[in-house]
């Protein structure tokens, strides 16, 4: 009988892992497309309050467009890796979702992403870290 109840248990946590990350994919998406069309305020405005205490909006922004004139033309981004996680090293317990993403840029090669996403007290999906690895194409 334990082990029953215990099977629920993860199977029913899984279910709702498995929502968290499908939610935040849709949030992480829906980001990644607003800076590849240049939607720049709308991207910012998901980002989470903590990271928009940090920089000033006309700040970010003119860093992300730097960025991505730097990157070139969006040609293929695609989800390597999804997970979710309650704990992150140095941030307050949640609910987390990590992607990874394997992308071709114009000016680039060996291109990967990372989005770091947490639902906030509304829960709501907002960005909370973004991160890049990449090396430039000989021209």
């Amino acid at each position: 009988m334990l082990a029953s109840v215990i099977s629920m248990h993860s199977a029913s946590a899984q279910k709702y892992t498995d929502q968290y990350i499908k939610d935040a994919s849709k949030v992480a998406e829906s980001w990644l497309s607003d800076i590849n069309e240049k939607q720049y305020e709308n991207a910012f405005q998901m980002l989470s309050n903590d990271v928009k205490a940090i920089y000033q909006q006309e700040i970010w922004i003119n860093q992300i467009i730097e960025l991505m004139n730097e990157h070139g033309t969006l040609e293929s981004r695609i989800a390597s890796e999804k997970y979710f996680q309650s704990e992150v090293e140095g941030m307050e317990n949640g609910f987390y979702v990590f992607i990874n993403y394997i992308v071709d840029y114009e000016n680039t090669t060996n291109h990967l992403e990372h989005l770091l996403l947490k639902q906030n007290d509304e829960m709501k999906w907002e960005i909370v870290n973004y991160s890049y690895d990449f090396q430039n194409k000989e021209k």
